[in-house]
């Protein structure tokens, strides 16, 4: 069989806005809210082939498609005689949600590749996962600002874990999803030399911190509930930003800004504070990004990267890069290759 690449995919990224319930004592745990990206994302074409071959992008990227190809061939019991050229993936352990795109994306090309018939959310499901924040998965499937309720300790979830530890609590229900402004625009900080929690590391960090006292977590569902969400829906992008910057200082956000490797930082969070424009600074999920909010009437892109990395060059010498991009409103895309 000779090669055919008939279409291509194209993920949004997100950000990890918290997770808001670390206590359980009401009865559920997790619930996280986040917004999509449209850059970076996950990008590759793909078609029929009679192995599996993966080109383009680094080695690293390669390889970490031919695992998903591995893994996914087996959730959707097929041979993985697929071709797969990566354009563009998403930085790794960032806090910008690669794996869930990555496994997304790669079930994805592998039921469209075999008429299989899945659904996107049938496909969220066997994915395995979504066992914290259903963020990702439901960045993947509709784009936008998205809210999720956490899952019953009671049916779904008797302990604190990650999602790769979880697999087995299902997704959060999806309480809210909303259009991010098209005037508004993000602005990222993306470390080159600190990276955030990922396997044993997260599951014994969330172990050691959990659970927080049940008036961190209300005090982050009130700035949440009654502050960020009403500041989205009147376009106040000035409140939204400084609830954002409130999230960072409470609740189980708090406890990743004390961490040792993650306190150096605090320069880059200042750099954004700081920069004329920029409204609110957080990490996202447990890092290392940084990411604050702008209004595109008023600043362009290349204005706010350059006062952004001018604050840096004073505040810090963490080296990393500037990146401006847009919320992603509709989730993944697929169509015919070009």
């Amino acid at each position: 069989m000779c090669s055919t690449l008939t279409h291509r995919i194209s993920t949004p990224s997100r950000l990890h806005f918290t997770l808001i319930d670390m206590n359980g004592e009401i009865g559920r745990v997790d619930g996280s809210l986040g917004l999509s990206l449209q850059y970076p994302g996950v990008s590759f074409d793909f078609g029929p082939h009679e192995k599996t071959s993966v080109r383009g992008g680094n080695a690293s990227e390669r390889e970490l498609v031919l695992a998903e190809i591995a893994t996914s061939s087996e959730i959707l019991d097929v041979e993985p005689r697929i071709e797969i050229v990566v354009r563009h993936m998403i930085p790794p352990h960032q806090g910008l949600g690669s794996g869930t795109q990555a496994r997304l994306a790669v079930l994805s090309a592998l039921n469209h590749r075999f008429r299989l018939g899945y659904s996107t959310s049938e496909l969220g499901s066997l994915s395995g996962r979504g066992g914290t924040s259903g963020i990702g998965i439901n960045a993947f499937q509709r784009g936008g600002l998205l809210l999720d309720g956490g899952h019953s300790v009671r049916v779904q979830k008797q302990s604190f874990a990650p999602s790769r530890f979880a697999t087995k609590a299902g997704q959060p229900p999806l309480l809210m999803r909303i259009d991010f402004p098209s005037t508004w625009a993000i602005v990222l900080f993306i470390p080159s030399s600190h990276q955030g929690l990922s396997g044993r590391d997260e599951l014994d960090f969330m172990l050691a911190n959990t659970p927080i006292p049940l008036d961190e977590v209300q005090a982050t569902s009130h700035i949440i509930l009654m502050r960020l969400l009403p500041a989205l829906r009147e376009l106040d992008l000035e409140t939204f930003g400084s609830c954002v910057s409130a999230i960072q200082d409470v609740g189980w956000k708090r406890r990743h800004w004390t961490r040792p490797d993650i306190e150096p930082l605090q320069g880059v969070k200042s750099a954004f504070d700081t920069t004329a424009g920029v409204h609110g600074s957080g990490l996202s999920s447990t890092g290392a990004t940084i990411f604050g909010f702008f209004d595109t009437t008023r600043f362009d892109d290349d204005e706010i990267a350059a006062d952004l990395q001018s604050e840096l060059s004073r505040r810090t010498d963490i080296p990393g890069r500037v990146v401006c991009t847009r919320a992603n409103n509709s989730g993944m895309h697929l169509a015919s290759a070009t």
